[in-house]
């Protein structure tokens, strides 16, 4: 009887203990978060809602806007569909730390399918607030191919918050069936 319950109790805290590093290994990012970072700077930028001079090129055309009304979701989707702070990604990048404030990942050549190539988040040396981020993004198949390159830039705003300060958006994207089309979008916040 007396073993059967130290059975029990070294089973209960067997289990107890493997819960507990589960937890905390799904707590632990293997990459930087982005998606956070930028879920963040949307509700902000959302909230204050600041002009914004944006420059639009495609097609040889080129637009210069002044806006104050923006869908911070839609015009930052392309940063969060460069978070690779996924499970099933763990492995699928290569990590390099150039310097105490810079994160460097880049895809294994062994994972040819996914999206994300290439991120890149510079950290502020004060802050320790991301200052830049860069990604490339690249999808090919028989049917399309497509490369884009994204630039986050932040800093102290006006109200010295921190804040994305400026973002560009470039690359091409390519139909089999259609000329390969160029684009370069870029914002200043205000």
């Amino acid at each position: 009887m007396v073993c059967v319950k130290y059975v029990a109790a070294f089973a209960a805290l067997l289990g107890a203990s493997a819960c507990e590093k589960s937890t905390q290994q799904q707590a632990v990012p293997a990459y930087y978060d982005v998606a956070g970072y930028v879920d963040k700077q949307i509700a902000a930028l959302s909230k204050v809602k600041p002009t914004v001079i944006k420059r639009a090129q495609m097609a040889g055309n080129t637009q210069h806007l002044t806006l104050k009304t923006l869908n911070w979701s839609r015009e930052l989707e392309l940063f969060k569909q460069a978070d690779i702070n996924k499970p099933a990604l763990r492995q699928s990048y290569a990590t390099a730390r150039p310097d105490s404030l810079t994160y460097l990942y880049t895809l294994k050549p062994t994972e040819k399918n996914l999206t994300v190539r290439r991120l890149m988040v510079q950290l502020d040396s004060a802050t320790h607030q991301p200052r830049r981020i860069e990604a490339t993004l690249a999808t090919q198949n028989p049917l399309y191919n497509s490369e884009r390159r994204i630039v986050l830039e932040s800093g102290l705003n006006q109200a010295d918050q921190w804040a994305i300060q400026h973002y560009r958006l470039s690359g091409f994207q390519h139909l089999v069936i259609a000329d390969k089309k160029a684009f370069d979008v870029e914002g200043t916040v205000q």
